[in-house]
């Protein structure tokens, strides 16, 4: 059994924990105490397939090709934390892109078809004792979903 998207999510927490500086990484966690900050959530997001344009139905069991959606946010507290925020958004970008387990979990499949891309960031900034700031960025995955495998 495997469970592609599942894979691509545990190795997304693996390859965030590698961000130089950052004191945590998570999944789905949004309760991060402050000293845990500067720290990286991994949340699931969103999946789509091709098979929602199909409306014959003739193989419901086909392979699909499948484009999820997570998001990533990194949350700060500094002084500096702009610049914090934008060295630790380069460092998640190369990371992501250039893992090669992440790649290879893809393209996994006869077509080998599958990618990694970037979408963009959001930032958000606050301030209550010191400056608080978040990051978040989407990727887009497409890969192969196999029923059969599931």
């Amino acid at each position: 059994m495997t469970d592609v998207r599942e894979d691509i999510l545990a190795r997304l927490v693996e390859v965030v924990g590698t961000i130089p500086n950052l004191r945590a990484a998570y999944r789905n966690n949004v309760d991060i105490p402050e000293d845990q900050l500067p720290a990286a959530i991994v949340l699931d997001g969103d999946e789509e397939s091709d098979g929602a344009s199909d409306v014959s139905m003739k193989q419901p069991n086909r392979p699909y090709n499948v484009q999820m959606t997570p998001e990533i946010i990194i949350a700060q507290q500094a002084d500096e934390v702009g610049s914090d925020l934008t060295t630790l958004r380069r460092e998640l970008i190369k990371r992501v892109l250039t893992d090669a387990e992440l790649n290879g979990i893809v393209n996994t499949g006869r077509l080998g078809n599958g990618a990694i891309r970037y979408l963009g960031c959001q930032t958000d900034l606050g301030w209550m004792r010191s400056l608080h700031g978040a990051l978040r960025a989407q990727f887009l995955f497409k890969y192969s979903l196999k029923p059969w495998d599931l």
